[in-house]
């Protein structure tokens, strides 16, 4: 039996089938409505980057770059994981109001801290853009926190359908405002406000209707939910950081335009991470049961998940190079073909993230965030220890360089912490 909620936030026994061991179909059916929610999300990401590079120049798609890249490390270290975290709560600890209120103190931490870099660290024009792509990722963050909750109660459908929505909705508004003649800043606080109204008009109020969503949860509680989540919002924002570090290496070296280029070329990364991710909530409650309960079953599933990725990795990279320049000229504009190597190696990059993404969920699962902390790291230190060597010279080819070398890094120590036998205890000899 499982304690639950019912919609007016009274506790309930009712019977539970763990997602482990529903039926496949299933599993099946939530993966592709993941699957096609993500892609259909990604793709609104890389249609207002295609629609920027179209509509404006390189200088002013590097401010909006560089503005992701840095409320993205920021919103992911202040946000614990908490999505993925409420998913593969298989004995459900903790409730969502102690989720949401963790996020939402998470987001206030945040918000000052993207502040004081935008009045701080950067210039007028870049500061203009990460205020209000500051407050987009926090609401998005917030919203993913009420997925995670949707995921719990096996609501795949909404979560798609919202995802799906919002992506397209915060697309139409930034290129709305673009197109119209306005500042890209003037577009991404429209896209702010659109996920803003979005967030309280629709997650909140079908998150409530799950669980109580702002009951009163004692500090302590709050407090031990953040203690166990934050290794693992060390973990993403050790990730986030680790892609943006070229951006903010070519920005020193080369300006905002470099930046703008490799945005544009890096903008299908975000897609691939979304395919895996989708693949990997829809896993996380079956990896979640047999990680607790099924050592074999659970480096079963992994080694799939892996092969998986690489095998798609395989056939992204191949494509790349095959009709990398011809697909840069229609997507953007003519000068982005002169990228295409950079586009090959950005794109073999990006397939090794999807093996990093898959193996992040099996490692939440199991409830490994040490070691998946020290993977981010090893990958942070290969990608700007590289990027430090190559960007000054080769720009941003040396860009796309550091994130193969950083991604491959991080896939084969994943790899072989994941499936290497377990450790065998010497047996013991009585004297």
């Amino acid at each position: 039996m499982e304690r639950a909620f019912d919609g007016l936030g009274v506790a309930e026994d009712r019977p539970y089938a763990p997602a482990a061991v529903r039926p496949r179909a299933a599993f099946v059916g939530s993966a592709l409505w993941l699957l096609g929610s993500n892609l259909g999300y990604a793709a609104c990401q890389w249609g207002a980057l295609a629609a920027l590079a179209k509509l404006g120049s390189a200088t002013s798609l590097g401010h909006f770059g560089l503005a992701l890249a840095v409320a993205t490390p920021v919103v992911l270290v202040t946000g614990f994981a908490l999505r993925a975290v409420q998913a593969t709560d298989y004995h459900r600890r903790f409730p969502f109001a102690a989720y949401l209120n963790v996020r939402l103190i998470a987001n206030v931490v945040a918000g000052a801290i993207i502040a004081a870099a935008a009045f701080l660290v950067l210039d007028a024009a870049a500061a203009a853009v990460l205020l209000p792509i500051g407050v987009a990722k926090l609401a998005e963050a917030t919203s993913e926190t009420c997925y995670g909750l949707a995921q719990r109660h096996d609501r795949m459908r909404f979560v798609a359908l919202s995802k799906l929505a919002r992506g397209a909705l915060g697309l139409a508004a930034l290129v709305a405002v673009v197109a119209s003649g306005r500042s890209i800043a003037a577009g991404a606080w429209m896209l702010a406000a659109t996920w803003t109204v979005f967030l309280v008009a629709i997650d909140l109020r079908v998150a409530a209707t799950l669980e109580p969503a702002f009951a009163r949860t004692p500090a302590r509680t709050l407090r031990k939910l953040a203690r166990e989540t934050a290794p693992l919002g060390g973990v993403n924002g050790v990730l986030a950081a680790t892609q943006s570090v070229p951006r903010y290496l070519l920005q020193l070296a080369h300006g905002p335009a470099a930046v703008g280029y490799f945005t544009a070329l890096a903008a299908l990364g975000p897609a691939l991470d979304q395919l895996a991710g989708s693949v990997g909530h829809a896993a996380a409650p079956r990896l979640g049961w047999a990680a607790t309960s099924d050592a074999r079953r659970y480096r079963g599933l992994v080694l799939r998940l892996l092969v998986m990725g690489l095998a798609l990795n395989l056939l992204l990279t191949v494509g790349a190079a095959l009709g990398g320049g011809t697909f840069l000229r229609i997507a953007y504009r003519p000068e982005y073909a002169a990228y295409q190597v950079a586009f090959v190696l950005i794109v073999l990059g990006a397939g090794f993230t999807v093996v990093n993404s898959i193996s992040y969920f099996a490692l939440v699962a199991a409830r490994r965030a040490h070691a998946q902390f020290r993977i981010q790291c090893l990958g942070l230190v290969v990608t700007a220890t590289a990027g430090a060597i190559l960007v000054p010279h080769w720009a941003v080819d040396g860009a796309a360089g550091s994130i193969v070398l950083g991604a491959a890094a991080m896939a084969v120590a994943a790899a072989w912490t994941l499936l290497r036998p377990p450790a065998r205890r010497a047996p013991h000899t009585e004297v």
